[in-house]
């Protein structure tokens, strides 16, 4: 995969020759019909209706200033985890996802992912709520507590590979929660319906034993 690129013109003139040919042709229009004219009589130009020197290349100026360059659209930070997933795959080809979260420039961006999805109860909810419906299709009681998410990403293709470290390069965790309850909704026919004890993306619901008694 390539990097989002910027567009850009192939030089810093040509971007406004259209513009520049059609003010210089015009300019010299004017001068040679001005001088056509002075023969016959002297031109008369209003004070107020002159335009200066200073003014015109100010505008020139003004026209030829580069743009500031914008902020990345979603699609621009999309295709760079991309392409920084893409070189992670081209770099570790033989690890497994599992492997993949324990290199340092990947497991950098997962503890700060985490720590930003641990001050944000909202989202960890939304885990629990996934986990609480899929025990409760399977037979269990999805109290809070009583079940927890077991996932196993040591299977995983390469597609799922490349998903999981854009997620995870992000540091967004919206991103990780979208992910797993994906990956939990995905799992949950074969846990129910199929009667697996583990789906084949490697996701599991299992019961919490409960606390021993102090």
């Amino acid at each position: 995969m390539q990097h989002a690129n910027t567009a850009h013109t192939s030089s810093g003139v040509s971007a406004y020759g259209p513009t520049l040919s059609t003010m210089l042709t015009l300019c010299l229009g004017l001068a040679s019909c001005g001088q056509k004219e002075a023969s016959k009589t002297a031109a008369v130009v209003s004070p107020s209706a002159a335009v200066s020197e200073a003014k015109i290349d100010a505008a020139i100026a003004e026209a030829l200033k580069p743009l500031e360059p914008s902020a990345p659209t979603t699609s621009d930070v999309q295709a760079g985890l991309e392409a920084q997933a893409e070189d992670l795959l081209a770099k570790y080809p033989n690890k497994n996802a599992a492997d993949l979260l324990n290199v340092p420039e990947v497991n950098e961006a997962l503890k700060a992912g985490l720590t930003k999805l641990g001050q944000n109860k909202k989202l960890q909810e939304q885990i629990n709520n996934s986990v609480a419906l899929a025990a409760k299709m399977k037979g269990l009681s999805g109290e809070p507590g009583s079940v927890g998410l077991d996932l196993d990403i040591k299977g995983y293709d390469r597609n799922r590979k490349l998903r999981m470290l854009q997620v995870v390069m992000s540091e967004d965790p919206k991103q990780i929660v979208r992910f797993l309850t994906e990956e939990i909704g995905e799992a949950t026919p074969e846990l129910t319906y199929g009667g697996a004890q583990r789906a084949s993306n490697g996701v599991a619901i299992k019961e919490t034993p409960p606390p021993h008694p102090q």
